[in-house]
């Protein structure tokens, strides 16, 4: 076998590999609970004695 011919049975074969690795990566299952997983905001953010952000400037008289 030439060394050409080996290396791009290598070559090949690590690609099928990645291929094989990302599909099965896409396909596996992942539980609900962690797809529906949504971003709450902190306690913090909700405490009483929290600032109020500061209103919005009134635009420019021409």
């Amino acid at each position: 076998m030439s060394v050409g011919k080996t290396a791009g049975w290598t070559l090949g074969g690590l690609l099928l590999g990645v291929l094989a690795g990302f599909a099965g990566e896409l396909f596996r299952r992942q539980p609900a609970a962690k797809i529906q997983q949504r971003y709450v905001a902190p306690e913090a953010a909700e405490t009483p004695d929290a600032r109020k952000p500061a209103p919005a400037a009134a635009p420019a008289a021409r």
